[in-house]
C-alpha cells in the first residue's frame, strides 16, 4: 500500500456526516440525472437538521463504528485509503438497505424467515388480505 492512495482525515465527524448524506441522497431517484458537481453541491447545502429519516436509516454512531474499522494512524495523523473509503460507502449503503427492510418488517409490511439452504434471511411482501388481517385480528 503506497501513500498515494492514503486520504488524510482531518475531521472524522465531518467526513462521516458528509458520507451519510452522500449515501442517503444517492438513494433518491431525483439525483439519478444529476452530474457529480450538482450532486455534491446539493449535499454540501443540506442543513444539519435536514431529514430525521436519515438518522434512523444511517445512525451516526453505526456509521462511525464502520468508518473507524477502516482508519489507521501514522505519525499521529488519521488516514483511510481510497479503496477502504469506497468500501465504507458500500457498507453504509448495505446498512441503510438493511435498516429499511428492518423497518418494513417492524411495520408488518414484510414477512421474514430464515432459509437454511441459502443460509440467509429471506423477505416477501404480505398480501392485502394479510395486511387487513393484521389491522383487524378479530376478522379471522
Amino acid at each position: 500500500m503506497g501513500r498515494d492512495d492514503w486520504l488524510e482525515v482531518s475531521n472524522s465527524q465531518k467526513l462521516i456526516d458528509f458520507s451519510r448524506k452522500l449515501v442517503y441522497y444517492n438513494f433518491d431517484d431525483e439525483t439519478e440525472l444529476m452530474d457529480d458537481v450538482t450532486f455534491l453541491n446539493k449535499i454540501d447545502n443540506i442543513q444539519n437538521d435536514y431529514d430525521p429519516e436519515m438518522d434512523v436509516l444511517l445512525p451516526f454512531e453505526e456509521c462511525e463504528l464502520i468508518f473507524t474499522s477502516f482508519t489507521f494512524m501514522d505519525n499521529n495523523l488519521l488516514y483511510i485509503t481510497d479503496d477502504d473509503y469506497d468500501t465504507f460507502l458500500m457498507q453504509m449503503n448495505r446498512r441503510m438497505i438493511s435498516n429499511i427492510v428492518q423497518g418494513l418488517v417492524k411495520k408488518g409490511v414484510l414477512h421474514t424467515a430464515f432459509d437454511n439452504e441459502k443460509n440467509d434471511f429471506i423477505f416477501w411482501v404480505k398480501t392485502e388480505e394479510e395486511m387487513k388481517a393484521d389491522e383487524d385480528p378479530e376478522a379471522n
